[in-house]
């Protein structure tokens, strides 16, 4: 692990009352996982070294951390592990949204609960370019706004959109989601959720667009859309 003064600065805080939440809410840019460590009336490193193995061992596990800070305060010292977050690169965005088309065919294929609805096995959908065109530009309006929600900054709803790009759909459904780096992730999460879920297993939908885009000075970090839809 490396040694991050951003991270010290974050100890610090925690030393002088702050939350662990409240100290890493003022990083420029957040971490995907964070851990803090108190130790009081420690006197050497190898009495650091001992609590910290038999009270924070499955934190200290985790594969990803890569930086750490600390602060002292008398007595007592502060450390903070954190875990950055990988995003996807726009560059990606072609394979990226192929993989979610995947995971949603495959959730499709089988039938499954949504809730308290059981949804039968669906036919596959086919990915749209025009609509993925319109779930990017939501996702970049949205991380622009730091916001996570259905209508634009215009007001417009799903629908409305969908309409002002030309295509013609008998029904629309839009799926939303933030702060998830993987197309692995997104679809469980929407698929663990009813209404979500629901969207995915609607039979009548027949073509789908995904996309994302990412901020890093935003809270939710990387924004999804999903428009589903059933052309007219």
């Amino acid at each position: 692990m490396r040694e991050s003064i951003a991270l010290d600065g974050v100890a610090q805080q925690m030393a002088r009352g702050s939350s662990l939440h409240e100290a890493l809410d003022r990083l420029p840019e957040q971490p995907s996982f964070g851990a803090s460590l108190h130790f009081a009336g420690v006197s050497s490193d190898a009495d650091i070294a001992h609590s910290a193995a038999s009270r924070f061992c499955r934190d200290l596990s985790r594969a990803g951390l890569r930086d750490i800070g600390y602060a002292w305060n008398r007595a007592q010292l502060w450390i903070v592990v954190t875990e950055p977050l990988e995003l996807p690169h726009v560059g990606d965005a072609a394979s990226i949204e192929a993989e979610v088309l995947g995971y949603v065919n495959d959730a499709r294929r089988g039938g499954r609960h949504c809730g308290q609805t059981y949804y039968p096995r669906a036919a596959s959908l086919s990915l749209s370019k025009a609509l993925s065109r319109v779930a990017r530009e939501r996702s970049e309006d949205m991380a622009d706004a730091d916001v996570l929600t259905h209508e634009g900054r215009d007001g417009s709803t799903p629908a409305d959109r969908v309409r002002r790009a030309g295509f013609a759909a008998r029904l629309v459904g839009e799926n939303i989601a933030d702060g998830v780096p993987t197309a692995r992730e997104v679809v469980a999460g929407w698929l663990d959720s009813p209404g979500h879920c629901a969207n995915i297993m609607d039979a009548r939908f027949t073509v789908m667009g995904v996309s994302f885009a990412t901020n890093r000075r935003s809270h939710g970090l990387i924004y999804w859309t999903q428009i589903l839809a059933k052309p007219r």
